[in-house]
């Protein structure tokens, strides 16, 4: 198939999205800054913060000038490299909380299941353009989401691994996938779930922790009355910065896995609406490029992709921190504490960008 590359114009969708990135990360450094507010250094997880948002923006920028075509060309060789890096975490990976999934590099560690997302993405739209049988889309793209998820599974990551499957979910349904093969991906979804409960009895507390926290209030109830005590501190106006008293005493990563809980605590239910305006308008304007006129049908999906990795990824991050499901490890884009995350995110926003380039 032939393609052409269009020049986009100064002010539309793309610009909204580098903007929306921006905007974000300017509240995800606030978000930290506030969870260290009453630290010995509490500019230090902000400083280093605020270098991984400009590297991450370079990066965004960078990606979005490659042709989208080289990245499709390329893929199975990115897949490669990407894969390897997550066979070797269990060889030369740092276990932290019981999870092998970061290398250390010098004062750093490196998450590669991070940037690894855009990869994923990249070769499930490969496989779905390239296989025009419903059945053989559906088949081909599960083979290969499992391919990716068994070095991830090692580690273990499942909060990551709900997401890969989430994203093969969206996808396969934006692409015109049957019910009938979506009833029978949900079906084998909820067999698994409850299989690994019962497998692993601790997920099993983390579920009740949910619904009856005072069962185990030190154990799987804690994270959960943390969360509401925060958001609740918060109001409707917030604490203010440096007054995010409970976040800095008693929310576990509350500049990570807990940072939508740390920015209500310190803005409250009005301070946080912007920030869900933003993902809304970075989001939309995935889907508004995805749906312009003659765009190449591998771009159109991973634009799809992305709208739906960002949205799930955000949805169930806030969802734990507000208490309607069970805790897991997954970062809230943008906002997070880490570079991994951001560089991740950031990458896969700069391919969105360069596949809107992309026409027939």
């Amino acid at each position: 198939m032939n393609r052409r590359s269009r020049k986009l114009p100064l002010l539309g969708p793309e610009t909204l999205a580098l903007l929306m990135t921006f905007l974000i990360g300017g509240w995800g450094l606030l978000t930290i800054v506030s969870s260290q507010s009453h630290a010995s250094e509490p500019f230090l997880l902000a400083g280093k913060q605020l270098m991984f948002l400009i590297l991450g923006l370079a990066v965004m920028w960078g990606a979005s000038k490659v042709p989208f075509r080289f990245y499709c060309r390329n893929a199975w060789i990115l897949m490669l490299a990407a894969f390897g890096l997550l066979l070797l975490l269990p060889l030369f990976g740092v276990r932290v909380n019981g999870m092998c999934g970061w290398f250390r590099l010098g004062g750093f560690h490196f998450q590669p299941t991070e940037p690894a997302k855009g990869i994923y993405l990249l070769t499930l739209v490969i496989a779905f353009s390239k296989l025009r049988s419903d059945n053989l889309r559906f088949w081909g793209g599960a083979l290969l989401t499992l391919v990716w998820l068994l070095p991830i599974l090692l580690q273990p990551d499942f909060g990551t691994a709900a997401i890969y499957l989430a994203v093969f979910a969206s996808l396969y349904f934006l692409s015109g996938g049957s019910w009938r093969n979506l009833l029978l991906l949900a079906a084998g979804g909820i067999g698994t779930a409850a299989l690994f409960v019962w497998r692993h009895p601790y997920a099993w507390r983390r579920i009740t922790g949910l619904f009856n926290p005072d069962l185990d209030p030190l154990g799987s109830g804690w994270h959960i009355r943390q969360f509401e005590l925060a958001i609740a501190r918060g109001g409707w106006f917030g604490s203010k910065l440096g007054g995010a008293v409970w976040s800095n005493a008693y929310l576990p990563l509350a500049y990570n896995d807990s940072a939508y809980a740390t920015m209500a605590e310190t803005l409250g239910w009005c301070g946080v609406l912007p920030v869900w305006i933003c993902f809304t308008v970075l989001i939309a304007s995935l889907l508004l490029l995805a749906f312009r006129f003659g765009l190449a049908r591998e771009a159109r999906l991973y634009l799809l992709g992305a709208a739906a990795l960002v949205g799930i990824q955000t949805l169930v991050h806030i969802s734990v921190n507000l208490c309607l499901l069970p805790t897991t490890g997954l970062t809230l884009p943008l906002i997070s504490y880490g570079g991994s995350s951001l560089f991740g995110c950031c990458l896969l926003l700069g391919i969105a960008l360069s596949a809107a380039n992309e026409t027939e």
